[in-house]
């Protein structure tokens, strides 16, 4: 009895075939690359000098013999020797290679056979020895893998016509055949349609393996030249440059940033998205995105592709999404990867907790060339998406009493205490006010109070004869920051407009609460829509209390007091409801859902005593 762990042959190939539901369809492509890097390292390692070479490509070989393309990797690494091929190529585990990641020559096996049940072929030389081939492939009769017999040897001498060109003295060849003899391995894998490192995000048929390489290497490694070539059409050779290279030269603006036990690149890409294309034709992934890098390959990637998911909304760049790249490096001697290299473990579990810590550190150490252009770039997006002037133009004269301009003949009477200034487009801070409607009316070049006509309630006891208008009917509302114990708002008759006080209590409670929720919107953001439809609402209801009750000042004052404005927030579900839906039109976040019980228990909480109780 052996005190050493073994395997069975027939439970290793069920293991194997497994992999095949949890190991991307592309993680092969890295470990013959890693192969073959640490091969040609090796042979570095005696002659630093050594220019080493590795090309993917079709093989031109088993076209010549089979007329179907099947993808091959080139190197000119130490190659392998007949007693390995012979002794250890079947073998889990066993590579005796000093293999930096110390995947034991395990990570190739487990990650392309699955994918490659028709087979993979392995051709390699070594110094002063002909070239030798070992052809592995799934045999369904057995349920078992194994390597093909050839006159009765299973590792087949090869001829030296065979060689190519790229290898001189030693090196390796390995040729995917995938799942059928007449399948082409060159085009992409259909399972990469939705998964892999770009969860389906990259279809290109030419353009898929240098994508995949260029971003799943960071960096390259040094004298070593990784390139794609289409023999079918030169244009579509690639170099591969890695990932920091890509976005470095695509970048407007770099940096890094030290977090506890981690470090964040960070990228700041340029509007255009043809100036980051332009140089390499597709094969490069400079898009916004979240990315996490361990031993210098990137384990994730996730960006705003075509749907609307956004990775960096909870990392403070709701609306930058498509300008920034952040690069996120755990520690090396405090994580580790998953055996397929998709995610980073701390003893055995998910690193989330850290993210969670880091996600909020990177926020207060932000650049502040990225604050600025999340600040730009969320303005804009709110500006366009709110556009809450269209709908008070729509209900406009739903708050207009009907209001004559003077005639120019003939006496008049009218209601002195029911006039009121109107006039200016401009608010009380010398802006351009947007809510004006109307033809006739105020002259836009007045300024904010100004009174250019005076308006007032026709009587039926008035023999004039005067011009209906189409004033604004809505009253000018100014922002002001007075503090957490000032009224929510202030309305003064005399200027006909509204303070908003966006320091309130109650305004910083719900966008806190909303922020919370779903944690993918950022404060700022979340109160300049809730503002936005604060103003929305107070205007119609000093409107309606001005222009249509027929109140007189004295009602209208206490009608529109600070307290009486309050109730501006009272209807949280209408509010949190038109936040949401406000949000989902920036594409920010998955609406949240109806007002529920939480939400009451919310404002309960913050709020005690002076909250009904929920019944059922």
């Amino acid at each position: 009895m052996s005190n050493k762990l073994t395997g069975d042959s027939a439970g290793m190939s069920y293991i194997i075939s497994n992999m095949k539901n949890t190991m991307p369809a592309d993680q092969y492509i890295r470990e013959v690359n890693k192969n073959a890097e640490e091969a040609i390292q090796r042979v570095q390692k005696i002659d630093p000098e050594y220019k080493g070479q590795i090309v993917f490509q079709k093989d031109q070989e088993y076209y010549k013999k089979n007329k179907v393309d099947k993808l091959c990797v080139i190197d000119n690494g130490d190659g392998m020797s007949y007693d390995f091929l012979n002794n250890y190529m079947l073998k889990l585990g066993a590579s005796l290679r000093g293999n930096k990641h110390k995947n034991f020559g395990a990570g190739f096996k487990i990650s392309a056979l699955p994918f490659n049940s028709y087979g993979i072929i392995v051709c390699s030389w070594v110094k002063n020895s002909p070239g030798y081939m070992l052809w592995v492939h799934y045999n369904d009769k057995k349920d078992e893998y194994e390597a093909k017999m050839f006159n009765k040897t299973y590792v087949l001498r090869l001829e030296d016509s065979v060689k190519p060109k790229e290898i001189t003295d030693h090196g390796t060849k390995i040729t995917f055949l995938g799942d059928s003899k007449s399948q082409n391995t060159t085009l992409i894998n259909p399972l990469l349609l939705k998964g892999g490192l770009f969860k389906g995000g990259r279809k290109g048929q030419s353009t898929w393996i240098t994508s995949f390489l260029n971003t799943k290497k960071y960096f390259i490694e040094k004298n070593i030249k990784t390139t794609y070539r289409d023999l079918s059409n030169v244009r579509n050779n690639v170099t591969i440059v890695g990932h920091y290279h890509s976005l470095q030269q695509a970048a407007l603006s770099k940096g890094s940033v030290t977090l506890n036990k981690a470090t964040v690149d960070w990228f700041l890409l340029p509007a255009d998205q043809q100036k980051r294309t332009d140089h390499h034709g597709g094969s490069r992934l400079t898009v916004g995105q979240l990315a996490t890098v361990h031993e210098d390959e990137v384990l994730k990637v996730d960006y705003a592709g075509k749907s609307d998911r956004n990775p960096l909304a909870a990392w403070g760049h709701q609306y930058s999404k498509t300008r920034v790249a952040l690069v996120l490096k755990p520690d090396i001697n405090e994580f580790r990867p998953n055996l397929e290299r998709t995610n980073i473990f701390k003893e055995g579990l998910e690193a989330n907790e850290y993210f969670e810590n880091w996600k909020e550190e990177w926020q207060t150490k932000t650049p502040e060339i990225l604050k600025n252009l999340e600040k730009t770039m969320m303005e804009k997006a709110i500006e366009k998406s709110s556009r809450f002037e269209d709908e008070l133009k729509k209900y406009a004269n739903l708050f207009r009493s009907d209001q004559y301009m003077v005639s120019s003949k003939g006496d008049f009477q009218i209601e002195k205490d029911k006039t009121f200034k109107t006039g200016g487009n401009k608010n009380l801070l010398g802006d351009e006010n947007l809510g004006d409607v109307g033809e006739s009316g105020p002259n836009p070049d007045k300024e904010y109070g100004e009174i250019e006509q005076e308006l007032g309630i026709k009587v039926d006891v008035s023999k004039t004869r005067g011009v209906l208008t189409q004033n604004n009917p809505y009253p000018n509302v100014g922002k002001v920051e007075e503090g957490e114990d000032a009224p929510i708002a202030q309305y003064v008759h005399d200027t006909y407009s509204v303070d908003i006080n966006t320091d309130a209590l109650q305004i910083r409670q719900l966008v806190e609460h909303r922020v919370k929720k779903d944690k993918a919107n950022n404060y700022e953001s979340v109160k300049k829509i809730l503002l936005d439809i604060l103003e929305f609402q107070i205007k119609q209801q000093v409107a309606h209390i001005v222009n249509i009750t027929g109140w007189e000042s004295e009602q209208i004052t206490r009608a529109l007091s600070s307290e009486a404005l309050s109730a501006c927030l009272a209807n949280k579900s209408m509010i949190l409801e038109k936040l949401d839906q406000k949000l989902v039109e920036l594409k920010s976040v998955v609406p949240a859902g109806d007002w529920k019980r939480d939400e009451h228990k919310f404002h309960v909480k913050n709020n005690p005593n002076k909250f009904p109780v929920l019944f059922k």
